[in-house]
């Protein structure tokens, strides 16, 4: 692949990433994340760097836990079973493998 291939690459992750911040069949987060590992990885670590790498990786594993906590809370407050809760646990967890 050439680098110019490699950088549209990295933008589509972000668009799509941005879009998957509002449809939820989408992980935007970890979209988004990847496109920035994968820009770094083309620009040779110079620009962004293994902290702001790592720091990153944090932030968007503190985002999708957010998330996954926000949508059991709101599950429960509507009146979910905790059979159901269970089971949207189970089928988010399952989701990502």
């Amino acid at each position: 692949m050439t680098i110019t291939l490699l950088w549209v690459l990295v933008v589509l992750l972000f668009l799509i990433g941005l879009a998957g911040t509002v449809l939820p069949a989408l992980p935007g987060t970890l979209l988004i994340f990847g496109g920035v590992v994968l820009g770094a990885w083309i620009d040779g670590y110079t620009r962004v760097g293994t902290t702001h790498l790592i720091v990153e990786g944090v932030l968007a594993l503190l985002a999708w836990a957010l998330d996954y906590v926000a949508g059991l809370v709101g599950a429960r407050k509507a009146g979910a079973s905790k059979q159901a809760l269970f089971g949207a646990a189970v089928g988010t967890v399952v989701g990502i493998f």
